[in-house]
């Protein structure tokens, strides 16, 4: 990410990602939808090390259980799904970091 346009599309894509995971459907039942909004910064600030969605999975998944607990099911498995889509769609924006 370049510049604060880049980190702004990077949360909205990101952002987007996780509230339709909502992993505890907050959202859903009727949370407000910034519900994620610092587990969303929290992940947008680690994608410059983003090499692979494995890095992602391990980002969200550091993320969520520093939020919500160990006793959660938080593994990178666990978060795999919403970690390929992120990596997808950061690659489409070109918000990756150079290989």
């Amino acid at each position: 990410m370049k510049d604060l346009r880049d980190y702004e599309k990077a949360i909205e894509i990101i952002g987007g990602i996780i509230r339709a995971w909502d992993p505890y459907c907050l959202i859903q039942e009727g949370a407000p939808a910034d519900e994620f909004d610092g587990e969303i910064a929290k992940i947008t600030s680690r994608v410059p090390s983003f090499r692979n969605s494995s890095d992602a999975a391990q980002a969200i998944s550091e993320v969520f259980l520093a939020s919500f607990g160990q006793g959660e099911k938080f593994s990178p498995v666990d978060c795999s799904e919403p970690a390929e889509q992120i990596f997808l769609e950061l690659g489409r924006a070109n918000l990756l970091p150079a290989a």
